[in-house]
Parts: structure tokens; C-alpha cells; sequence
């Protein structure tokens, strides 16, 4: 696959272009295989929220929608099991590594430090919004990681909010009730993607199932509530499939080593980001290692004393392929139980990070509307498999490139052949 290379100033002058073209979006489609007739699609995630978390005390409406529709066991996340990997993993099929969001915070060889980014130049394979308007199907993304704007091919969400994080979910409802709304003849979204706080804040300060992270959870309750009982006041389920995910789950922490803290007092000159379950190791002064082979062996040593595991990045770790540049000189991997700091703050008593395989680590999806049976009991599904699930549901044809496929029990069959298609983009 042929990674997006780009100067420093290049991606600056990508998001000039994204914000320009988000005034300026075609009205006619490159492509016309995305059929009218297929279903609304409203994909909202609720981060770090476990399937554990959904109960009839915290957030019944979810109970009740998982009756009307399907519910999985859990989703199994990409690794790493952070926000910004598993968001972008959910809006184009492909893992981490593939894709380039590595974490939350990572150094880029040419672009230098990505930190809690949404502009889409950082992703390096087409996502959603764009594929799906290279198919004429218009997109709206509501806080969405890597949708504030067109991606680099200058297809993407016609329209896009600016991350803010003063604003509710209540808000996003009814901004997504009036983009449903339109007229189909006006730009009315058949994509729309919307971000929710989820347990996520709360669990990381107080735990997970901490009273405080319920509370933010029964909150976000009345929101999805109130878009429930409006899509059924306009009987918009016959037309709209409505999933609801999470990007990773949660775990208690009981020990926290603030790994930059171990370096510094042993006199390594290498910086530590990120931090839970895992942290990316840098050498100052080299963002490749390139003759910096002693600080990184003397690195990895130190995290290795503290009880770490740690290793040089490589083609693969644990099954998972970390080639990637920006995944950093070498890996730490904090046990279940400990969580890496990087930074000084507030206690930590939860964290996610870890193997995917923990079945604390699970998300959870839930889906109803039209196709999909009442009661539908899955497996536990994976995370990869989302995008070339909503591409099928929308008549689009996912691209060979994605690693993902569509979930059994959400899908009868591909509605487009899957066949190599020039126009799919991957850079």
C-alpha cells in the first residue's frame, strides 16, 4: 500500500484547501453507484464506554434499542486500544499502522508532533466522507476525529463542525435531526457520524463503573433518548440505520510509572508519549533512531526494569504489524493493572491501551433500522469491520484496500460487486 507523503507545509496548505472546500462542496457526484433508495446511515460513538456499561440503570435506551435491533458481544478495538487509532480504524476499514493515526499523540518524521489532531491531511488512506462523495452521497460529521474538512483527494463531509468541547450532546442530537431533515434536493446527509463523551473522562479520573462515569452516561441517556423518540415520530427507522459504537473499553489502574520521570533519572536522553497501556519511545534528537541504537537499547532497558515490556518497533508485535514511522523508536506495553504516564496530572484509576484481546478492552456495537431484524444476537464483532459495513448499507462498494469486512448478521450480501476500482484512493 502506498503510504501519503507529504512536507511539513504540505499539510498545512491541505487543511487551507479542506476549509475553502467546505464552503465551496460540488453539488454534482464524480460517481453515481451509491443508490438513492439505500438507507440513511447515523453512526454515533460513545467513548470509552464498555459493553458492561450498558444496563437499564445507566443507559436504557440503548437496552431498548439493542431489542429493537442487533447487539453485538463486544467489538474487538484495533491496537492500540486508544481513542484516536480506533476512531479513525471505525471511518476506513484498515488498522493503525495502515492508516497512520498510531495513537493520540505520535511525532511524524516530516510533519512533527500530532497531538489530539481532527484535520483529515494526517490520515493516510481515504475515509468515509470521502469515498462516499466520490459516490455522490453526501456526508455531516458532527465531532468526528479527521473529519474537519475534505481529505487530501478533496472529497469529504459537506458539512463538519469544529471540535468544541464545551458543547452537549443534546446539541449534536439536533443538529443531526436537522441535517435528517433536508431536503434530499438540498444536500440532506445519507452519512452522518457523530462523536459522544461516553464514559470516557470520568472512568479515566474515577474508574470504570465509578458512579461519576454512570452519571455522564445517564446524561448522554436523554440525548440519545430525545433522537430516538424524534427518528420514530417521523418513522425515519424504515430509512435509517442508526449504529451505535465504542472505540475501546476500560480497566482499573491500581500503579502508575511515569516512564519520562525513569528516564530522566537515569540520564536517557529519550522522550516517552501517550501513556495507559501504552507509550511510543522517541531518541531526542532522531525521530527514526538513526544512530541513536545505545539511548534506544538503554530506553527499553529502563521500561523493561520498571516491570514494562518494550521492544524496537518493527514489522510486528504480537501479531500486530507497527511499521509505521510514527509509531515511534520503540514500544512500551504496561501489564493490566499498571497504566505508563508521560505527563504529570491528575491519579489515573483507569486506562485503556491494552491488547485488544483483553475482555476489558472490548467496545460495544448496537444496531437498528431498516434491514436489520429485531432481536439479532452477534458475536463479538471487530472494530476493522465497521467500515466496509456502512459502505455496503450505502450501496458504495468498499475498496479492495480495507481490511475489514462486512459483519454477518448486519449484512445479507454486498450490494456492489468487490472489484478493484481506480478511483479508490490510498496514498
Amino acid at each position: 500500500m502506498q503510504r501519503l507523503t507529504r512536507q511539513g507545509t504540505g499539510r498545512a496548505l491541505v487543511f487551507l484547501y479542506a476549509t475553502v472546500c467546505v464552503a465551496c462542496a460540488p453539488a454534482s457526484p464524480t460517481s453515481t453507484s451509491g443508490r438513492a433508495d439505500s438507507p440513511t446511515v447515523v453512526l454515533l460513538s460513545m467513548d470509552g464506554t464498555r459493553p458492561a456499561d450498558v444496563s437499564n440503570e445507566t443507559l436504557p435506551t440503548l437496552v431498548a434499542l439493542g431489542k429493537r435491533g442487533a447487539t453485538a458481544a463486544g467489538m474487538i478495538p484495533v491496537f492500540p486500544t486508544n481513542t484516536f487509532p480506533n476512531h479513525v480504524t471505525l471511518v476506513t476499514g484498515v488498522e493503525p499502522d495502515r492508516h497512520g493515526i498510531v495513537n493520540n499523540v505520535f511525532f511524524d518524521p516530516e510533519d512533527g508532533l500530532f497531538r489530539y489532531e481532527n484535520e483529515p491531511g494526517w490520515i493516510e488512506v481515504e475515509p468515509l466522507w470521502a469515498i462516499a462523495d466520490r459516490y455522490g452521497v453526501v456526508s455531516a460529521s458532527f465531532h468526528w476525529i479527521g473529519s474537519e474538512g475534505n481529505w487530501t483527494n478533496g472529497h469529504g463531509p459537506r458539512y463538519w463542525k469544529h471540535f468544541d468541547r464545551n458543547v452537549d450532546e443534546m446539541e449534536k442530537v439536533d443538529q443531526i435531526l436537522e441535517w435528517i431533515d433536508r431536503d434530499p434536493s438540498s444536500g440532506r446527509p445519507r452519512l452522518i457520524t457523530s462523536w459522544f463523551r461516553g464514559a470516557d473522562r470520568d472512568a479515566h479520573r474515577d474508574g470504570p463503573g465509578a458512579e461519576s462515569a454512570r452519571a455522564a452516561l445517564r446524561r448522554q441517556d436523554r440525548a440519545l433518548a430525545h433522537l430516538v423518540a424524534e427518528l420514530d415520530r417521523r418513522n425515519a427507522f424504515d430509512s435509517t440505520i442508526l449504529l451505535i459504537v465504542s472505540d475501546h473499553g476500560m480497566l482499573p489502574v491500581a500503579d502508575v510509572i511515569d516512564l519520562n520521570a525513569v528516564f530522566r533519572e537515569s540520564d536517557i536522553p529519550a522522550h516517552a508519549v501517550g501513556g495507559g497501556g501504552l507509550a511510543l519511545v522517541y531518541a531526542e534528537g532522531s525521530r527514526n533512531g538513526a544512530g541513536h541504537a545505545e539511548t534506544i537499547d538503554r530506553a527499553i532497558a529502563a521500561a523493561r526494569a520498571q516491570g514494562l515490556r518494550a521492544s524496537r518497533r518493527g514489522p510486528s508485535l504480537d501479531g500486530f504489524s507497527t511499521e509505521n514511522p510514527r509509531f515511534g523508536d520503540a514500544f512500551v506495553l504496561a501489564p493490566v493493572g499498571t497504566a505508563i504516564s508521560s505527563i504529570s496530572g491528575p491519579p489515573m484509576r483507569g486506562s485503556h491501551g491494552y491488547h485488544p484481546d483483553e475482555p476489558g478492552m472490548a467496545a460495544l456495537l448496537v444496531a437498528v433500522g431498516a434491514g436489520i431484524p429485531a432481536g439479532t444476537a452477534l458475536p463479538s464483532v471487530r472494530t476493522l469491520d465497521v467500515a466496509p459495513t456502512i459502505l455496503t448499507w450505502l450501496s458504495i462498494p468498499p475498496p479492495e484496500w480495507m481490511q475489514g469486512r462486512p459483519i454477518a448478521g448486519l449484512v445479507t450480501a454486498e450490494s456492489e460487486p468487490r472489484s478493484p476500482d481506480e478511483t479508490d484512493e490510498t496514498r
